[in-house]
């Protein structure tokens, strides 16, 4: 049974169910299977309800603990209302992460993600027509420079893929474009092992570049070369 919060938590009733179905290219039947995983995973871990104190104290531990790992950080809205998200990835230590429990690092990643959603939500409501208007997601930018192969290590990149995938089941239409900039030769390896825990509509919405894609990214900013350079120093 789909509750309040549930459609709220993805947009209201103009948006929630129009996500889903984009994310299962309009078949009806994928769709209702991935609202219903949805709402079953949400329940599950009460992600909509009110927290007890000890949920509270449990989810602070987690973020004492993986915050300082996580690299994703928002960074505003573009000129046409789309979440910016960067990342530091020269500052990456994904061997840090086999030190911490995995259910940890999910619960952490769950409560990240839900901020974007309500970020997402803001933005969106700013929009007087929804009918008019598609839904504006997120746009990440990854910033590959700087990182070496030692940074590259295969359990944590394997861990850290079992993590994002749990988006593909509960944040449809959540990414609207994902840059992976200045990527190094031998970062091929690296995403053949994140690209396996990605689905087809997900990895068709990633640019990987040795380049730094600025004349895609910059539209993002109203070909504004000022706001441009300001994000621009977030993510170096």
């Amino acid at each position: 049974i789909i509750y309040d919060a549930f459609v709220v938590r993805y947009g209201g009733p103009n948006r929630c169910y129009e996500r889903f179905l984009i994310a299962r290219d309009w078949d009806m039947e994928k769709a209702e299977k991935m609202i219903r995983h949805a709402i079953s995973f949400r329940l599950e871990r009460n992600l909509d309800g009110n927290r007890k104190e000890e949920e509270l104290d449990r989810l602070a531990e987690y973020k004492e603990q993986v915050g300082p790992l996580w690299i994703l950080r928002s960074w505003g809205f573009s000129t046409e209302g789309y979440l910016l998200i960067y990342a530091r990835v020269s500052k990456v230590n994904l061997k840090s992460f086999l030190s911490i429990p995995e259910d940890n690092i999910k619960a952490f990643y769950l409560e990240w993600l839900t901020n974007v959603f309500d970020l997402q939500n803001y933005s969106n409501a700013s929009i007087r027509d929804p009918k008019d208007q598609v839904w504006k997601g997120n746009v990440q930018v990854i910033n590959l420079q700087g990182i070496s192969m030692a940074q590259l290590h295969i359990s944590g990149l394997r861990l850290l893929s079992r993590v994002l995938k749990i988006a593909q089941g509960l944040a449809p239409e959540n990414a609207n474009k994902v840059y992976l900039v200045n990527a190094p030769w031998f970062f091929s390896g690296a995403w053949s092992i994140i690209k396996r825990a990605l689905n087809k509509n997900i990895i068709a919405k990633i640019t990987v570049s040795s380049g730094d894609c600025k004349e895609e990214i910059m539209k993002y900013f109203g070909d504004s070369e000022e706001l441009y350079q300001d994000f621009l120093n977030s993510v170096q």
